[in-house]
């Protein structure tokens, strides 16, 4: 059996999935700064059955193979149901460990600078600030740390200019940071300690040693060019000045321009012109550092590619598996295809493994990439010889 799922009630694990009981229709999802999601189907004579509490019952899918935590999270809905022939079943919805910054509101904080020190960047101390009233907040199990958070924001200050809105712990890194600066920003439980940690970075993924590539695991690529959502120049909104329907521009910290070139787009291009607008923004320089990385990553792939692959590491056959926000290079000399691409979606099927799929690329160009079906029958034929 590759995947194991437990549930958990006040420190008592149950198994409902290994290799004597049994879920239907377990799938993991999970999506770069998105919730993980777990859905599945269970029937009465499972000894769980009847130990699914919502919003209170923990749920964990370890995958036997490589020891991995592959969902981590609580039960949100198990509603039962009786379908035509009589029989009877709950329907499993659960979502990750990172809806537990959900739980929680921040105060309200009038903005001011956050410029770090002790070792500690103006984010660093931001972040901090945050995750201590949610921990404050909520039970100790939902408790959150600062892990990895590297990112560089603003290149003139050094610091971050932020205040709260009263709004969701969740909502308020979000908006205030993801949407802001861009990144990754991911809620994970460390195995040594048992606690959970929010890592926040430009880019939290490793690249890969297993690349998919031509006569050996891609099975089909498709090949598109999208150049209209290319701009070269733009000119970045901020927040509403007070008083005023006029919104704050770059030119204060831009030596007066109010637009930011790419200048590599612009001499493939020529001049084509943009807006984009940060409501949560108010001060010029976090404007400017957050127009820069968003221009860059809208103009980083004027192409996309759909790609089919194979998981070689289902059959044993690749050191590495396919794993969120780790990048993979992906070549085709024949369609020109030849860079690394991040794995920026994941569907993980438990009990069909060779069925699960991903998705590569980023917001300009989705390359998809699908574990297809013509390993079904080595895997079956795997697991036969091995007795699982």
């Amino acid at each position: 059996m590759l995947y194991t799922v437990t549930i958990f009630n006040d420190g008592e694990a149950v198994n409902i999935h290994d290799r004597y009981e049994r879920i239907a229709g377990a799938q993991v999802s999970k999506e770069r700064n998105a919730i993980d999601c777990l859905t599945f189907t269970i029937y009465p004579d499972n000894p769980g059955y009847d130990l699914l509490h919502r919003m209170k019952t923990t749920i964990q899918v370890r995958n036997g193979k490589t020891g991995r935590l592959d969902f981590d999270g609580r039960i949100v809905k198990a509603p039962s149901s009786m379908d035509a022939s009589g029989a009877v079943f709950k329907s499993v919805q659960c979502e990750g460990v990172e809806a537990y910054l959900c739980d929680s509101t921040q105060p309200y904080l009038a903005e001011r600078q956050w410029s770090g020190g002790g070792g500690r960047s103006g984010l660093q101390e931001f972040i901090d600030y945050v995750l201590a009233r949610h921990n404050e907040r909520v039970e100790p199990h939902k408790r959150i740390y600062r892990g990895r958070v590297d990112l560089v924001t603003y290149e003139t200050t050094g610091g971050v200019y932020k205040g709260l809105q009263r709004e969701s712990t969740r909502d308020t890194l979000a908006k205030k940071l993801v949407d802001v600066f861009g990144g990754e920003m991911r809620v994970r439980r460390n195995e040594g300690d048992g606690l959970l940690y929010l890592d926040y970075s430009q880019r939290l993924g490793t690249e890969r040693d297993a690349p998919i590539e031509v006569a050996r695991n891609m099975a089909s690529v498709t090949m598109d060019e999208d150049p209209t959502k290319i701009i070269t120049r733009l000119r970045p909104l901020g927040a509403k000045k007070e008083g005023s329907e006029d919104r704050i521009t770059v030119a204060p910290a831009n030596s007066g321009r109010e637009y930011v070139d790419d200048e590599e787009a612009m001499a493939e291009y020529g001049i084509i012109e943009g807006t984009h607008t940060w409501d949560d923004v108010t001060q010029p320089a976090n404007l400017l550092s957050a127009a820069r990385s968003w221009l860059t990553a809208n103009n980083r792939f004027p192409h996309s590619a759909a790609v089919s692959a194979y998981d070689l590491s289902l059959i044993d056959l690749a050191p590495d598996e396919f794993a969120l926000l780790d990048w993979y290079r992906c070549r085709n000399p024949l369609v020109g295809l030849d860079e690394s691409l991040e794995i920026i979606k994941q569907t993980i099927n438990i009990n069909e493994p060779h069925a699960s799929s991903i998705d590569l690329g980023d917001s300009t160009a989705r390359q998809s990439s699908q574990a297809t079906a013509a390993l079904a029958s080595k895997v079956a034929e795997l697991e036969k010889l091995l007795g699982l």
